[in-house]
């Protein structure tokens, strides 16, 4: 019979089992990308591309320095800063940020999502101190990990053609760049997370009976608990960072915020399930 799975051919006719197949699931599974293979890199119409990289390098003079160090350059700026050549070396290379773009689901499925600061305008708006990265963000990051290249490739490979310079160090300067985005503009604040479009400094919470509550508790803590716990919960400061702020050792900062957390938990169980929920952000 059509959708039935017998268990066993050894029984008799009349002592066979017989198990209908489970309807085929409905919801969508998680999807893994593949990466496409990079193969072309340029257009091929453009003479002399070493030469023009090579004047390249010359324009940016000084300002190269800042760029290779990581300044974030509105795209239309770093046009305007390397002029014609410039662009004509972009178009010349458009092969290779089409399959920078083709990549981004790829990226997404096996790095996961990245968060941007929100603009101060923004937040008027938004709760989150943080935005999630967009596709659009994402074309600016392979522009701006191109440019690198090429000035990189201007001050160290002279020898080595920007094609191949480009195909040994463009994929991995773009996952570095993605992944640096987890740090925080803050180096002393925690990681970013999942969560962290969620974060507010000072931390806010959804619920005001919530908000006021976890304040008016930490506020009957000693005050150094009180500061410690503050710090490393409600601004995300990293433990060695609150320890500087509180003006204490490390391990002596570690022991007074297990004291915190352990009154609370004995005594306002609900304000330690909220703190340590601010932990994932």
């Amino acid at each position: 019979m059509s959708g039935l799975v017998v268990l066993d051919s050894d029984l008799d006719a009349d002592e066979l089992v017989q198990v209908q197949d489970e309807p085929a699931l409905e919801i969508a599974l998680p999807q893994v990308f593949i990466q496409p293979t990079l193969t072309t890199l340029q257009r091929g119409k453009l003479p002399h591309v070493e030469w023009l990289v090579a004047r390249l390098y010359q324009r940016a003079g000084d300002r190269a320095g800042t760029v290779l160090a990581g300044e974030e350059v509105p795209r239309a700026a770093e046009r305007a800063a390397l002029g014609p050549d410039y662009q004509a070396l972009i178009n010349e290379f458009q092969p290779l940020f089409t399959w920078g773009m083709a990549c981004w689901d790829f990226l997404l499925s096996t790095e996961g999502c990245r968060f941007l600061p929100r603009h101060p305008g923004d937040k008027v708006c938004y709760r989150g101190d943080y935005r999630v990265v967009t596709d659009v963000d994402y074309s600016r990051l392979l522009h701006r990990v191109f440019r690198q290249c090429v000035l990189a490739c201007a001050r160290t490979s002279i020898e080595q053609s920007l094609t191949g310079y480009v195909r040994v160090h463009f994929w991995n300067a773009v996952l570095s760049a993605y992944r640096e985005l987890e740090n925080p503009p803050d180096p002393c604040q925690r990681t970013l997370t999942a969560y962290s479009y969620l974060r507010c400094t000072p931390y806010q919470f959804l619920n005001a009976y919530h908000h006021e509550l976890v304040h008016r508790t930490l506020h009957a803590l000693p005050p150094q608990e009180r500061r410690i716990l503050d710090a490393y919960f409600l601004h995300f400061l990293k433990l060695e960072a609150a320890a500087q702020a509180a003006s204490l050792p490390v391990e002596q900062t570690g022991a007074a915020l297990r004291r915190g957390l352990v009154t609370l938990l004995l005594e306002h169980r609900l304000v330690y399930c909220l703190l340590r929920q601010i932990e994932r952000y």
